[in-house]
């Protein structure tokens, strides 16, 4: 959204944006195809310029009401899932190789005059336009102009993103929040099949807030995510998509039987077992933002599922926190047969099982309950009658941080890893050297252990197969960070990273929360599956339009001209 006072006319601010015509002999202005969208292409301001007095080096008048706004509501994920120019984590936002170029406020305060004032706003990493896509021509004439000018396209709808894939120097942003269509169908058939599904079906802006109430009103249960504004439709499903829940009834992959996309030629496909198999298997696993842009995806559902849910806490000093590590790692075979999936961190373990009752449950997780209380702290084991009413009360709560540098850097964990003394030793001396680093452990116990999964029915890593933990380090720097500690923290990154390959060979990782610096990102994240991607990549976009950071058909020469190319 562009904030009032910022208003450019849309031929003023073309000139900024490179690619905005050529010489191919179509109509390829950028005015044109606002014109043909009824003047839904926008330019698109950093979310904190109304802070500022100078933005790319001209002066401009802060807005005051509109800056007290954004102070406070900086880290409310709820406003940038809203906002086309909202994105949850800074390194979007920012180019992060150039502290110069970037408009961020002191997440830690917002309300800091040293951030903004006598401080210059830049572009940063932020689309120079937006579309607010509202149906499928949107996409075809957006793909249109950009096969024809050569501007570069960004998919966004929630903005929850580590690897900047959803936002881009220079790019014409296609923001997808406002397909907000659902519906519910008990005998749900993909176009063209003949077997029927209980399902949803969401248009790509729907977030997992809205999914969720939507599906208990229709005494159901859909699978998601842990942050109530991350997108059903988008990233989440088309990388994998873990939950709590996954452990007994899989990933998002395992449940998505239909897609409505506009791919690069221009076409609306539908994608299912049934048609367009190839692109429908590429899309269950491989990624968003580089086969096309996704309008609305349908998804298996439950019935209400019933189920025991564990909430332990203590508070972690510098000794308590490796004993209960010792606990959970020594214990995690048995919870995995036991149907548990949850979050664990260095001072608490929120699980929820499918499978156990309560008394089971208590039983169950006797040694960790002992131990947490032991050190004054405490263990709630209840019933929920409905996956709802346990979002309600304990995920909305705890969503994680907005407004901030956080570069995650996760691997995903085999159970033989703790099938052997040596392994189980691996992983206490990594949170040894987590803990060494200022670091908490932080665990999903997301891997789909009890899914009965058809082997590559999915293009998602093959490691998700053997997991049963996500674990990882990550990184994060401040908003006003020079080069050179931007550089220690990524190289800090990395040096975790190499730790937990070492410890997981032949393993992967979730491409939605790895390293994004990963060498060798192509085996890590889709293992053989990689050139069979490569390949419906190719068939459905053969000129390359779709390209972001280490998706499918990017190349390591691309990282030259991008805001990390400080860090390759």
């Amino acid at each position: 959204m562009t904030p009032s006072g910022y208003k450019l006319s849309l031929a003023a601010a073309a000139v900024q944006f490179l690619g905005l015509t050529a010489a191919c002999g179509c109509d390829c202005t950028l005015a044109n195809l606002n014109s043909t969208v009824e003047g839904r292409v926008q330019p698109l301001t950093p979310f904190s310029l109304p802070c500022f007095s100078s933005y790319n080096g001209e002066q401009v008048t802060p807005n005051d009401a509109a800056c007290a706004n954004i102070q406070a509501n900086y880290t409310d994920p709820y406003l940038r899932t809203n906002s086309p120019n909202g994105y949850m984590n800074n390194q979007d936002e920012m180019c992060s190789s150039f502290p110069q170029d970037q408009c961020l406020l002191d997440s830690s305060d917002p309300t800091d005059t040293l951030a903004y004032v006598n401080q210059t706003c830049r572009q940063g990493n932020m689309p120079s336009y937006y579309l607010e896509v509202t149906n499928a021509n949107d996409v075809k004439e957006a793909m249109h102009y950009s096969n024809c000018s050569g501007a570069r396209l960004s998919i966004k709808n929630s903005g929850h993103d580590y690897l900047t894939r959803s936002s881009g120097k220079g790019t014409l942003s296609l923001w997808t929040r406002k397909l907000q269509n659902l519906s519910y169908s008990a005998d749900f058939v993909p176009s063209g099949c003949q077997a029927s599904y209980n399902a949803i079906t969401a248009g790509a802006g729907v977030n997992f807030d809205e999914a969720y109430e939507f599906a208990h009103q229709n005494n159901v249960t859909i699978l998601g995510g842990y942050s109530p504004t991350v997108g059903l439709s988008g990233g989440w499903v088309m990388n994998g998509g873990h939950s709590v829940l996954s452990p007994v009834y899989g990933l998002g992959v395992d449940r998505v039987v239909q897609y409505k996309i506009v791919t690069p030629d221009g076409e609306l496909r539908v994608a299912n077992e049934c048609q367009n198999e190839d692109l429908f298997w590429a899309l269950r696993g491989g990624g968003g933002g580089t086969f096309g842009v996704v309008l609305e995806s349908s998804h298996r559902v439950e019935p209400t599922i019933s189920f025991t849910a564990a909430i332990v806490k203590f508070t972690s000093n510098s000794t308590n926190v490796l004993p209960f590590m010792d606990i959970i790692v020594n214990n995690t075979i048995k919870w995995a047969e036991e149907g548990w999936g949850g979050h664990i961190t260095g001072d608490t373990l929120v699980n929820v099982s499918p499978l156990l009752s309560v008394s089971e449950a208590e039983e169950s997780l006797a040694d960790v309950i002992a131990y947490a209380k032991a050190q004054g702290g405490s263990a709630t084991v209840e019933a929920f009658s409905s996956w709802y009413n346990f979002y309600n009360k304990y995920v909305t709560s705890s969503a994680v941080s907005v407004g901030v540098t956080h570069f995650a850097g996760s691997r995903l964990v085999p159970q033989s890893v703790f099938k052997t003394a040596e392994g189980r030793a691996n992983l206490m001396d990594f949170f040894k050297l987590l803990l060494a680093n200022g670091q908490t452990p932080y665990i999903p116990v997301v891997g789909p252990v009890l899914y009965n999964y058809t082997e590559g029915s999915t293009s998602a890593s093959p490691a998700w197969r053997q997991a049963i933990w996500e674990l990882g380090s990550g990184s994060s720097w401040t908003w006003n960070s020079t080069l050179e500690t931007r550089e220690a923290k990524i190289a800090t990154l990395q040096n975790m990273t190499a730790t937990l390959e070492s410890i997981t060979p032949g393993s992967g990782a979730y491409s939605n929360e790895a390293n994004a610096f990963t060498e060798d990102w192509r085996e890590a994240w889709w293992g053989d599956n990689y050139d069979t991607l490569l390949s419906i990549k190719n068939k459905y976009d053969p000129t390359g339009m779709l390209s972001c950071w280490k998706c499918i058909g990017w190349e390591e020469s691309q990282a030259n001209s991008s805001c990390f190319a400080a860090f390759q």
